[in-house]
């Protein structure tokens, strides 16, 4: 058991989140379908606000495919400034950083969500955070449970190309 090769992990490798539409083609653009509408529309956030919130979501998890991934297509929409938001985020960010702290723990109440619109954000801000929140614990365990590790070569191209959307 200890010398196994597992086929799927060595694809993974080679392929990258591509691994995932190579084998379940259906499963793979209903998730791109989903991502596209959560991230890429302007909404109360800018797509830029929603992969920093991404990136930094998925840095939480552990998921250094996605981190580095959605720090990438950041970069892309926001240029070299935005590198560093989610290690040290603007004081725009932080409320939203907290806010989703909160929902991916599970922890959020009706009484933080008065108080982040309290301190002037809509419903339609927070209804933003969840979507991506619920959208990067999806992928982050997909990419993770595939054994998927960011590879600067073979993903920095696909991850800028995201700036212009998630439909391929």
């Amino acid at each position: 058991m200890e010398n196994t090769k597992i086929k799927l992990f060595e694809d993974a490798q080679k392929a990258g989140m591509f691994v995932v539409g190579q084998r379940n083609q259906p499963v793979f653009t209903a998730f791109l379908n989903l991502a596209h509408q959560i991230m890429h529309p302007e909404s109360a956030l800018s797509p830029l606000t929603k992969e920093l919130l991404g990136a930094y979501i998925s840095k939480q998890f552990g998921c250094s495919f996605c981190h580095l991934g959605h720090l990438e297509t950041a970069f892309a929409l926001g240029g070299d400034a935005v590198r560093t938001h989610v290690d040290e985020p603007t004081e725009d960010l932080k409320p939203l950083f907290r806010l989703a702290d909160k929902v991916v723990s599970n922890s959020v109440t009706e009484e933080d969500v008065a108080c982040f619109l309290d301190s002037g954000y809509t419903e339609k801000h927070y209804e933003d955070i969840v979507f991506v929140a619920a959208l990067f614990g999806f992928a982050n365990r997909m990419v993770t449970g595939f054994g998927i590790e960011y590879n600067q070569q073979r993903d920095e191209a696909s991850s800028r190309y995201l700036a212009k959307g998630y439909k391929f």
